[in-house]
């Protein structure tokens, strides 16, 4: 039996971005439309409790799985590894299996198109249903009449994808942006108070290129202080939760109901060599409503 398209569309007021609307599963996993960016391939599934989902043979060896919610037991997998860990996505088998409450994921199929690096921004263009709306702008354009910080920065950011399920709720937003040689993407702990065109959410990174190996997210004391505790993270990797958590394994919650971080960033490495190499990045930020660790 075929497996039901997620429905894509441009996003609806206030989101930005591209709406994918998911079914509950029947006898088959809803696997959305595929889009390709850098020779990437990339999808999203909702696998049912225990459900399958294959994959071909020829794509299998270089198929990344990165676990959106719910968990899978065919590779073990959950959401998050543990607290500020690194660890690979790569799934070294033709099929996956959700756990008894079923699991959300994404699907990077590594490519033979795929560079070994990233030079240029014109090397990341989007393509799939509704591309357009996966327009990459600077930082600086995205920030402008907010903050200056990132005025002359060579950063970029694209608009995502909201992952919603059969209710309208929304699950999560994936969405892309590179750091060049040297940028640091600021010191943050994601603290206004949350809104409808931005809500709270509890953020895992997962890496398309490091530029220069050494790029990673970070922990400081305090924005300026000299304190930085780096965690570099390689192609096809994610990292565990940065945000601070309940006994219970929510995420905790700010007075405002902003999800509770410390004080963290992304911090791109310099290699001292010619030309520009980008971190591309891709950022799962995810309903704590749907988060348990």
């Amino acid at each position: 039996m075929q497996s039901p398209l997620a429905t894509a569309e441009p996003a609806r007021a206030p989101r930005v971005g591209i709406d994918l609307a998911f079914g509950k599963p029947g006898a088959a996993p809803v696997v959305s439309d595929e889009w390709r960016v850098a020779g990437w391939r990339l999808r999203f599934a909702r696998l049912g409790a225990n459900q399958s989902l294959a994959f071909s043979a020829e794509s299998a060896a270089r198929t990344y799985v990165k676990v959106i919610t719910g968990s899978l037991v065919e590779p073990s997998a959950q959401p998050f590894p543990p607290a500020r860990e690194v660890r690979s996505t790569l799934c070294s088998r033709e099929a996956i299996r959700a756990g008894g409450e079923g699991a959300w994921v994404a699907l990077f199929v590594e490519t033979a198109a795929v560079a070994a690096n990233v030079r240029a921004m014109s090397d990341l263009t989007f393509a799939g249903p509704h591309a357009a709306q996966l327009a990459w702008q600077s930082f600086a354009e995205r920030f402008r009449g907010i903050t200056p910080y990132f005025d002359g920065a060579d950063a970029h950011i694209a608009r995502g994808f909201h992952l919603l399920d059969e209710a309208g709720a929304h699950v999560a937003y994936v969405m892309f942006w590179t750091a060049g040689k040297g940028v640091d993407l600021s010191t943050h702990d994601h603290g206004n108070a949350p809104s409808a065109a931005v809500p709270t959410f509890a953020e895992v990174h997962w890496v398309l290129n490091n530029g220069t190996g050494a790029g990673g997210m970070y922990t400081t004391s305090a924005p300026g202080a000299k304190d930085r505790e780096r965690v570099a993270m390689a192609r096809g990797t994610e990292h565990g939760a940065f945000f601070r958590t309940r006994a219970d394994g929510t995420p905790q919650l700010r007075a405002n109901g902003a999800v509770d971080y410390p004080w963290h960033g992304w911090q791109a490495g310099s290699d001292g060599g010619p030309g520009q190499a980008y971190d591309f990045v891709c950022a799962f930020e995810i309903n704590p409503d749907f988060v348990r660790l």
